[in-house]
């Protein structure tokens, strides 16, 4: 068997059962669904103490949270179809190691901008690791499970929600080690090296047979016309509105509609 089929194991009287090592790559998948919602709740709390540890401007802060989650939205879907392409535990796997690297860059920041430029490399990690999830579900758990499997997935991304508003505001008053802001980025190191270790052990490597080239293009169109709305908006009104902001506003409508014009052609 090769591709999505190789996940299953063909049963008898023509049922299939799902992989064997299905529940014990169940806790692993969910880390990599958990990992992601918790970094972009747990930082809100932790803001006025990384404002204050880092010098920080009030856009410096917003866009902590910003750059990671306008680029975590731009290239979500580039990671699946990566993916469905190399392979969902080799992406899977990468995208883990990545998000564990990222994470201890941005408790180890000295600057914002060095803050800033870690939380995107943990949002680009993030989109290699998530997108694995949901796929490696699908075809390592037979239908009669997957009701199961996905009711966790789903109550996974509430845990993430809440645990991350409890956590943010325990570990920043915790002080453990003499340390903030960067612990809420520091706890993500053994909880990533835990999920590399078994997403190593028990996840099965699947892709999809039909998966198509990547729209570079596309992807390229998306993420300018992005950072032209986002960066202005946050940075705009702490610099007084200067012309460079005007001006980036003001490009968003043409790149979307080049992103709409290039993607019709795709299609075509």
């Amino acid at each position: 068997m090769s591709g999505e089929m190789g996940a299953e194991i063909a049963a008898p009287h023509g049922l299939m059962v799902g992989h064997p090592r299905r529940w014990f790559a169940l806790p692993v998948l969910l880390t990599g669904a958990f990992l992601p919602i918790l970094d972009f709740n747990v930082v809100n709390l932790a803001l006025p103490s990384i404002q204050q540890g880092l010098g920080a401007t009030a856009g410096d802060v917003q866009f902590v949270i910003s750059a990671y989650a306008a680029t975590y939205a731009v290239f979500l879907i580039t990671g699946g179809r990566l993916g469905d392409w190399l392979g969902r535990k080799r992406m899977f796997l990468l995208g883990v190691a990545g998000f564990t690297c990222a994470s201890l860059l941005c408790g180890l920041a000295t600057s914002p901008d060095m803050l800033i430029a870690a939380r995107v490399l943990q949002a680009l990690t993030a989109t290699g690791m998530a997108p694995q999830v949901l796929a490696s579900i699908r075809v390592l758990f037979p239908p009669a499970e997957q009701a199961t499997a996905l009711g966790l997935y789903g109550a996974t991304f509430g845990l993430a929600n809440i645990m991350g508003q409890i956590l943010g505001g325990l570990l920043v008053s915790a002080h453990p080690f003499g340390l903030t802001w960067q612990t809420i980025f520091l706890i993500n190191i053994p909880v990533g090296l835990l999920a590399f270790a078994g997403g190593w052990l028990f996840l099965a490597d699947t892709r999809a047979e039909d998966a198509g080239r990547l729209d570079l293009g596309g992807v390229a169109l998306l993420s300018s016309m992005l950072g032209l709305l986002v960066y202005p908006l946050v940075e705009g009104r702490e610099a007084g509105w200067p012309i460079w902001a005007v001006c980036m506003l003001a490009a968003v409508p043409a790149m979307l509609a080049a992103f709409i014009a290039f993607e019709r052609r795709v299609k075509i």
